[in-house]
């Protein structure tokens, strides 16, 4: 299994020598406080660097058919007040994401405070 200390890497550029590379790709409260745009690259970036097999993990809250529970509704509201581009994002709308980069949905895991594991393989 490798890790690698990524906070001296710009992820856009000068990693092509790790594609098929990683075992594990985790990322944690990003989607919901960056633009969709972000999520397609992380999407994009977990199927160019993970070995075959390997699993993207993601952390954070997420809507599932455009709803939540309050509270994720209030932190959605909170977000976009801040920046219209950020929000808590429909679960199925990442799962396409990653799916359209060959990223199976295997699981997804109810967490604390109404937030959800989301498990993908690279197939």
């Amino acid at each position: 299994s490798t890790v690698h200390d990524g906070a001296d890497n710009d992820v856009v550029s000068g990693m092509e020598k790790y594609s098929g590379y990683f075992d594990l790709v985790l990322c944690i409260n990003m989607i919901h406080i960056a633009p969709w745009e972000a999520t397609v690259g992380l999407m994009e970036c977990a199927a160019q660097f993970l070995r075959k097999g390997g699993m993207l993990v993601l952390y954070g809250a997420y809507k599932i058919g455009g709803t939540s529970v309050e509270s994720n509704l209030k932190f959605d509201e909170s977000l976009r007040s801040r920046n219209p581009a950020w929000g808590v994002r429909n679960l199925e709308d990442v799962v396409e994401a990653a799916e359209k980069e060959g990223l199976e949905s295997v699981q997804n895991v109810a967490m604390p405070a109404n937030n959800m594991s989301l498990l993908f393989r690279k197939s």
